[in-house]
């Protein structure tokens, strides 16, 4: 399964980039956008998604052929929204939708990466969901899609 996006052609080398004490990346005068990313010893590709000096969209990784391994959505620096992960054949293995990066739930798919073979919520403990609660207030984003969408690519 190939991404709709292109996180090979849109990288800038990282020494091009200066981080600052915010920990926010600039290109120059201007915060960054587009993609870090480098090819890991297995021959994958490993990317980073950036809009304005801070993670955001996709990051994840690519089969030497380019085909995702798996895929991950962050928003305003968090890991925010529903990772996927793909078997070698490109069909989906799970999914799994992170809302200020606590797991919510998952979804396990059958080898036709269709059927669903099961969806788990996560039990939250009280102190975590206190947590998710300031969060929430804090830092607003948008609300997690539920397990419904797991198989869908175009909703993250």
């Amino acid at each position: 399964m190939r991404p709709h996006y292109d996180p090979v052609g849109a990288t800038v080398p990282e020494q091009s980039l200066r981080l600052d004490l915010d920990q926010v990346y600039w290109h120059g005068s201007e915060r960054f956008t587009g993609f870090l990313g480098e090819t890991v010893p297995s021959g994958n590709y490993e990317f980073q998604g950036f809009r304005d000096g801070v993670l955001e969209g996709p990051s994840g990784e690519l089969s030497p052929d380019g085909d995702l391994v798996f895929e991950e959505w962050y928003q305003r620096n968090t890991l925010h929204g529903i990772t996927r992960r793909f078997r070698p054949d490109g069909t989906l293995a799970n999914a799994t939708g992170y809302e200020y990066g606590v797991a919510i739930w998952t979804v396990r798919f059958d080898v036709d990466g269709r059927t669903v073979l099961s969806t788990d919520r996560t039990e939250l403990t009280p102190g975590v969901v206190r947590s998710l609660e300031m969060m929430r207030a804090d830092v607003p984003l948008p609300p997690l899609l539920g397990p419904e969408y797991a198989a869908d690519l175009n909703r993250h």
